[in-house]
């Protein structure tokens, strides 16, 4: 079995509502988690949520453009937080052989954390990148804060975590 980078919900529209330096240093740490990935061979799943706030087929709802999928790289649309709930995630994965998912992506409260208890749950080996996942407070709390807290309670729960400079 082999090793994925699974990237949630790294839309468009996420992205851009990010602060400005916030959405420049994800990015940054994406691309080069990204490229050090294909780099070493390691197959990438790009995750796509679609709702009335991404509604399908908008500029918002597409994969950024700084990490667009190359050919082949299959991109799994989902409708709830975790990327297994009601998808053909668990079937693309086995498809190609990948038992361990490498986890980064966006909102770090919500779907990067359903979607890694979820693969836990299902039997995966789950590693989330703990520097390579954003969110934004609709309350006026601080991402770092909120990343923090979650990359806390996933290593509480017995999920690795991993920086993207030793990621792979």
């Amino acid at each position: 079995m082999a090793d994925v980078l699974l990237v949630v919900d790294v839309q468009q529209g996420l992205v851009d509502a990010l602060p400005p330096e916030r959405r420049t240093s994800f990015v940054d740490t994406l691309t080069g988690l990204i490229a050090r990935a294909r780099s070493r061979g390691t197959q990438l799943v790009y995750v796509r949520h679609g709702d009335e706030g991404l509604p399908a087929e908008t500029p918002a709802w597409q994969i950024a453009d700084a990490i667009r999928p190359r050919e082949g790289e299959p991109i799994v649309d989902k409708h709830q937080a975790d990327a297994f709930e009601e998808t053909d995630l668990a079937d693309v994965l086995a498809a190609r052989g990948l038992d361990h998912l490498i986890v980064c992506g966006m909102q770090s409260d919500f779907c990067v954390d359903a979607t890694a208890r979820g693969a836990a749950r299902r039997d995966y080996r789950v590693t989330v990148v703990e520097d390579a996942h954003a969110t934004y407070a609709d309350d006026g709390g601080s991402d770092a804060e909120i990343c923090h807290n979650v990359n806390h309670d996933l290593r509480s729960a017995g999920i690795g975590l991993v920086t993207a400079a030793n990621a792979f």
